[in-house]
């Protein structure tokens, strides 16, 4: 069975990865600021991958802020749904990975946080 610090981990990583996709696709359909907000939204979570080798918790309060700014700054918009109507594939599926992958660090780093406590 998989650690919840790894799993935390392992998100942050993954979220990495998908950032690569995401900001492939965005480049050429946003404006220039908002491609270059996005852009550092990715390159802080390449630094929470990094902080994770030597700063554990640091990381996981980085990884759940970034988290919770991802989500209320993507889920609010009409036009990733539209993506989904219109049934492109790759755009809904990093939407979509995307929004469960920060879903799920907002509710494992509290977990391990308050899991820690107790012990």
């Amino acid at each position: 069975m998989v650690s919840v610090p790894n799993a935390i981990k392992g998100l942050v990583y993954f979220s990495v990865i998908l950032g690569v996709v995401f900001l492939a696709q965005a480049q050429g359909a946003l404006p220039h600021p908002v491609f270059d907000i996005i852009a550092l939204g990715w390159a802080l979570f390449v630094v929470d991958a990094l902080l994770t080798r030597v700063r554990v918790k640091a990381s996981f309060y980085l990884a759940f802020v970034l988290a919770v700014l991802a989500l209320v700054s993507s889920l609010p918009q009409t036009a990733h749904y539209a993506f989904i109507e219109e049934g492109e594939l790759l755009p809904s599926a990093t939407f979509i990975l995307g929004s469960l992958a920060q879903i799920a660090l907002v509710v494992l780093v509290p977990y391990y946080f308050l899991k820690s406590r107790r012990s």
